[in-house]
């Protein structure tokens, strides 16, 4: 509790000192947002001429897209920059001085910068939920919003344990980088769209072994309520959650796996 204090704090603290910084500041937010902007045109575009991609409409396409930005944006937030920061450090050889402080490595590595950069995803995320609901003609009651909230949360820490995993690597591998674009950017890409357009393969990939379905398809599965797209069990929309918790439980394993290497190697 007393971090989260401190952490909180921090936080008005930071953006102080990045807004001395002018436009710049801002066009960070920009520079991202284009980004989507451009990938909700395209869903536009594809759909309003195709009308549906393997029975999901434009609206159910743009929901699954807006949860994989949104929870990506909301993990990157606190694990994004943390994890690039400690590859540098241990390259350098400064990550010593992570382990001298009086407080957990883990809990240190998040507090040390916040990614403000991905606000720009969560708030272009949350424009976008409400504007596929009102289209999709889900409403949001105190059970709905209930749901919507549990699933979010399992698929940031799903999002987020695949960045701590892949940059937990540096600490074997000192650069990690390359990983991490390919695992968090690469195959992360895939779920722009649901999965049952793509191979058996792919399915079982992204459900069974990086287990990124987890983030949006099922969970969107579940909210719209399309019950006649199960592809492996019936029950796999509804464990989103706990998929989210286990990951989340296994990065922080590696993590501290990599933070025992990194101590026995006497750096």
């Amino acid at each position: 509790m007393r971090f989260l204090k401190l952490y909180a704090r921090f936080i008005p603290i930071y953006f102080k000192s990045k807004s001395e910084h002018g436009i710049m500041f801002y066009l960070d937010f920009l520079g991202f947002a284009m980004g989507h902007i451009v990938n909700f045109l395209i869903i536009w575009v594809m759909l309003d001429r195709f009308n549906t991609i393997n029975g999901w409409g434009m609206y159910e396409v743009m929901l699954i897209y807006t949860m994989n930005m949104f929870t990506f944006g909301l993990a990157s937030i606190f694990f994004s920059f943390q994890m690039w920061e400690v590859e540098d450090m241990v390259a350098q050889g400064t990550f010593d001085v992570m382990l001298v402080k009086p407080v957990n490595p883990f809990i240190h590595m998040i507090i040390r910068t916040f990614g403000h950069f991905y606000l720009g995803d969560v708030i272009i995320g949350i424009i976008m939920f409400i504007v596929c609901f009102n289209h999709l003609n889900v409403h949001m009651g105190f059970t709905e919003l209930l749901i919507l909230t549990v699933v979010l949360i399992g698929a940031t820490l799903v999002q987020a344990a695949f960045i701590v995993i892949t940059g937990s690597m540096c600490f074997w591998f000192t650069r990690s980088g390359a990983l991490m674009d390919m695992v968090v950017h690469g195959i992360r890409s895939f779920m722009d769209y649901p999965i049952s357009i793509y191979s058996k393969f792919i399915r079982i990939l992204v459900t069974f072994v990086v287990p990124y379905a987890f983030v949006n398809f099922y969970p969107s599965q579940l909210i719209l309520n399309k019950k006649g797209e199960t592809l492996f069990s019936p029950v796999l929309p509804y464990i989103a959650p706990v998929v989210g918790l286990a990951m989340f439980i296994l990065a922080y394993m590696v993590w501290n796996r990599g933070l025992n290497k990194y101590q026995g190697t006497g750096s």
